[in-house]
């Protein structure tokens, strides 16, 4: 029966979003039987996949489970973390290379600090799910990563079924995920608090003008860090923390780096965190 309303529903959607996207409709079209209601929004036709998510996951009153390849969209993480506010059970399963990346470290912590407990992949492979499930009742598939950049520049589509038996088999996926712990790990992000300066002035030591001058000659001819590239949210530049050699998509051992990773957008970043190039 599963089976069967899932095809169904795949065969309805395939011939409106055909109609949908002659319509070139900025409103996120919709079909709705018996059973089910599914919508859809296109990307590249202004039909704003980010908004329609956001919907979505303030729509939640019990449960939040989401896993998601990619998470660096402001509105989308600030819903995340006020539907933890407000009570709502919510869950994060991402992909642990993409989380080495600094936009999504930092949405890490944002919504680690809200109290979601987050989880990533520890097994070889990606954990490339899109899907968001909402209250075992409303679930979100596609393409779309939750990002600017799938928001803005790329083809993507978010899809929403609003059907406790669909939205239920997901709910099952993402609850054998959760508690594999041979595949995925448990992992802490958090923002980190400013130390606050001590206000004893006595305990001050005196200045070493000759220390002051060798420590500016040392940093002098240190490398300036670059700054991070506009408009990188996937970081796909592998930095191997070990041997500090990093690798470009396509490159030799590319797919084998997957263990103390740091990921860069350029490979002047890479190279200006002191990282060398892989010999192909």
């Amino acid at each position: 029966m599963k089976l069967f309303k899932v095809l169904c529903s795949t065969v309805w959607i395939a011939l409106l979003v055909g109609c949908s996207a002659i319509a070139n409709s900025d409103a996120a079209p919709s079909f709705s039987n018996n059973e089910a209601k599914i919508e859809w929004a296109f990307t590249q036709e202004n039909q704003h996949p980010e908004k329609l998510l956001v919907e979505v996951i303030e729509s939640a009153t019990d449960s939040l489970d989401i896993a998601i390849y990619s998470l660096t969209h402001p509105e989308i993480v600030q819903a995340i973390k006020e539907a933890q506010k407000r009570g709502v059970a919510v869950r994060v399963i991402t992909d642990k290379i993409q989380s080495g990346g600094k936009s999504q470290n930092e949405a890490l912590k944002i919504v680690g600090s809200a109290g979601v407990p987050l989880k990533v992949n520890s097994h070889s492979g990606l954990m490339h799910h899109k899907m968001t499930i909402v209250d075992k009742k409303v679930v979100t598939t596609g393409s779309y990563n939750y990002s600017k950049a799938a928001s803005t520049r790329n083809d993507e589509i978010l899809m929403v079924i609003r059907d406790e038996e669909i939205a239920q088999s997901f709910a099952d996926e993402f609850e054998k995920m959760w508690n594999d712990s041979s595949r995925f790990d448990t992992v802490e992000k958090r923002i980190a608090m400013e130390e606050e300066p001590e206000n004893n002035t006595n305990s001050k030591k005196p200045a070493n003008s000759e220390t002051e001058n060798t420590n500016k000659k040392v940093a002098a001819n240190l490398p300036v860090p670059a700054a991070p590239s506009e408009n990188c949210e996937d970081p796909l530049i592998k930095g191997n923390k070990n041997s500090m050699v990093y690798h470009v998509p396509g490159g030799q051992s590319y797919e084998k780096t997957n263990a103390n990773v740091e990921m860069f957008c350029t490979t002047e970043e890479a190279e200006a965190a002191g990282y060398r190039a892989a010999k192909q």
